[in-house]
């Protein structure tokens, strides 16, 4: 007979992951902020949006994904992600 683990333990679990997933979120937020910071710096004013290095980090996501989540649910998450991330960088803009 297998044993269950105990519902308040998984969630315990899941929270503490979302805990440690909200603080990496932010973390990459703020290395986006740094991103649109350099490309002022170094002239690039104008489009922030590329959809070649978009194009990249989602086919990447894909080749690291070994599920259960599936690609097409992980290409949604990570292209709100970088949605958001890309919104920070608003008030750099010219």
């Amino acid at each position: 007979m297998s044993s269950v683990t105990p519902l308040s333990e998984l969630r315990d679990k899941i929270d503490a992951i979302d805990e440690q997933i909200l603080q990496l979120i932010n973390q990459r937020a703020s290395y986006a902020v740094e991103v649109a910071k350099t490309k002022i710096a170094q002239g690039e004013e104008g489009t922030f949006y590329r959809p070649d290095r978009e194009s990249l980090v989602l086919r990447r996501i894909m080749d690291l994904n070994q599920g259960p989540l599936s690609d097409n649910a992980a290409v949604r998450f990570f292209r709100e992600l970088m949605s958001a991330c890309l919104a920070l960088e608003k008030p750099f803009r010219s």
